[in-house]
């Protein structure tokens, strides 16, 4: 439940285009990542956030040809966890009964932060998530929630993936463990697994500097240059 204000502290990367692909309008991680590849051309380097990750890992699966490389942070590569994928009818639920304020803020906000973001640093990310999630509102809720209970296992892709991959993780990251990140780069000799300090989940927002500096440091030394990057 973020949109383009997710990336609002990273800033463009010199010479790659960047794109911002919104993941809103299908319940199923396929659809989504068929509109992406669809509504933008050429050969791209997805930078996927959570969800946005997992996409960008069935469009490597669905078109591997046109994936030059791939960033995936915060997330994970397996289908859902069984006890996940229950709280997520029950989420549904609840915002069906227009409940969506109440998912946000008690049920997904606290799972987002580091302890050491405090202060007014905390407030003001935890007051964007809120404005986000009820800014996408209860249908896009729906939607992604439900795309993500039934997505399928996509670690595979990851194994057979050609080009360089790089797989960010904050290191006191609750909801996708750092271990999860460590075995996914594990998966492949050509992934590059970095770790980021004092954040949480929501890395491109508490650590916005050292996120991009990861990505400037791993694209500036692949070997080919993409036409288009995109963020999801």
């Amino acid at each position: 439940m973020c949109d383009h204000r997710l990336w609002q502290d990273m800033g463009l990367i010199d010479n790659y285009p960047n794109v911002f692909a919104g993941i809103t309008q299908s319940e199923s991680i396929e659809d989504l990542a068929r509109d992406v590849l669809k509504k933008v051309e050429g050969p791209i380097i997805p930078i996927g956030f959570s969800m946005g990750a997992i996409v960008g890992l069935m469009m490597a699966k669905l078109a591997p040809e046109r994936l030059v490389a791939m960033v995936l942070s915060s997330t994970n590569c397996t289908a859902d966890l069984p006890e996940r994928a229950v709280a997520r009818l029950s989420q549904q639920a609840h915002v069906r009964e227009g409940q969506l304020s109440a998912i946000v803020r008690d049920e997904l906000k606290p799972h987002y932060l580091s302890p050491l973001t405090q202060g007014k640093k905390r407030a003001e990310i935890l007051n964007l998530t809120l404005e986000m999630g009820l800014d996408l509102g209860p249908e896009v809720f729906l939607r992604q929630s439900e795309a993500l209970r039934t997505r399928p296992a996509l670690c595979d892709v990851i194994c057979s993936f050609a080009g360089p991959i790089l797989v960010i993780a904050g290191a006191d990251d609750s909801l996708c463990p750092p271990a999860w990140h460590a075995a996914m780069a594990a998966r492949n000799s050509r992934a590059n697994y970095v770790e980021i300090e004092d954040a949480g989940h929501l890395v491109p927002l508490e650590q916005p500097a050292a996120f991009t500096r990861a990505i400037f440091d791993w694209l500036s030394i692949l070997e080919t240059t993409p036409k288009q990057e995109i963020n999801a």
